[in-house]
């Protein structure tokens, strides 16, 4: 219990392997609990004092539950957020927020209306790792940060021939089904929009694309480029983002990151700076001859050569649900005070859609 009161009551629809990772996490808090679960399944029914449903429309009628939290295919995250907020809960709805902007700005409309506190599972934002990028990156460290590069080789074993994954009209494919997750970690590390975007995709065999490219241009003139494949082995599993500015770079390492490669050149207020957030003795900063460095339009005087590694010790799935915990600790301290400023709006879930929207289209202009 937090502060004496009441738990909140979470209701999952959706209780697959994704679901259960949620349950168990959420388990550990004191502030909510789950209370009633919901699958076409019968088999999954958790037993014991939780509640099972097989109808969505049941779980949402059910008086002790006041959050819902969302883990099925992508193409009924609209219906389902729309349903459960004109019932009265609140929503944590797994990415995407919907397959449209046109659909993600209604799932916003209703949450306006009713009042109800709505949010999208991005995991990456409440990553530490995550946010000491962000503050390197808003201090300037480095200068001006100029461009973005993920490079995503995913595993196929979870996603096998047949999988719902592969069906367009169900997950909207590979940009709105996993690209979100980084659409939205750029834009929000980057604090600009997309405005321009060309994107391709290559086919393992007709009606199953598992290679996607895409490159976007933001407001503010850096420019994010995008690989994502479904092809590799597990062992093989891999996933960087690298960050270029103009005196280094940074190379964040894993789909959940557990670690951050830092170099490049900065001034004492820079390593200052590093200090402050990597704790003193962290740093391994090699001291120049104080001297300017030129780079595009900017003149810096830099004195410092950084060379960082940054890792996280724990466990990546203990990393994950950390961080599961801290969205729904998010959504909770949304639902009891008003004005607080969450981390993941329903503003940031609707440009990540309308990013990956841009980049699906333009891969298939017919649709």
């Amino acid at each position: 219990m937090t502060n004496g009161t009441t738990p909140k009551g979470i209701g999952i629809i959706g209780y697959g392997g994704f679901g259960e990772f949620l349950h168990k996490s959420w388990s550990e808090m004191e502030e909510v609990r789950v209370v009633s679960v919901c699958d076409a399944d019968i088999r999954r029914a958790p037993g014991g004092e939780i509640k099972f449903h097989s109808c969505v429309a049941d779980i949402l009628q059910d008086p002790a539950v006041d959050i819902i939290s969302i883990a099925t295919p992508p193409a009924s995250h609209k219906d389902i957020a729309i349903e459960a907020m004109r019932a009265g809960k609140h929503v944590l709805i797994e990415k995407p927020l919907a397959l449209s902007e046109k659909d993600a700005l209604e799932v916003k409309r209703v949450a306006d209306e009713t009042g109800r506190v709505a949010t999208v599972d991005f995991v990456l934002r409440h990553n530490p790792i995550v946010g000491l990028l962000d503050e390197i990156v808003s201090s300037e460290v480095f200068g001006k940060l100029r461009r973005v590069d993920l490079r995503n080789y995913a595993m196929q074993d979870t996603v096998p021939e047949g999988h719902w994954f592969w069906d367009p009209a169900v997950s909207g494919r590979i940009f709105l089904e996993h690209g979100v997750h980084f659409f939205d970690l750029a834009s929000s590390v980057i604090k600009a929009k997309a405005v321009e975007v060309c994107s391709m995709g290559v086919d393992r065999k007709p009606g199953m694309e598992d290679r996607v490219f895409a490159a976007v241009k933001y407001e503010n003139g850096v420019v994010g480029t995008y690989w994502h494949s479904f092809s590799r082995p597990r062992e093989l599993e891999t996933t960087t983002f690298h960050f270029a500015f103009d005196l280094g770079e940074i190379e964040m390492i894993g789909w959940i990151p557990l670690e951050l490669d830092i170099w490049g050149w900065t001034n004492e207020s820079g390593l200052t700076k590093l200090e402050e957030l990597l704790g003193e003795g962290q740093v391994v900063a090699d001291p120049m001859d104080l001297q300017k460095a030129h780079s595009s339009e900017f003149t810096y005087e830099v004195e410092y050569d950084i060379n960082t590694v940054v890792e996280m010790e724990e466990p990546k799935l203990d990393v994950y649900a950390e961080c599961a915990r801290d969205i729904m600790s998010d959504l909770v301290k949304a639902i009891d005070n008003p004005s607080y400023d969450m981390l993941v709006t329903i503003d940031d879930a609707v440009e990540s859609v309308r990013t990956a929207e841009m980049a699906t289209r333009a891969a298939h202009p017919n649709g």
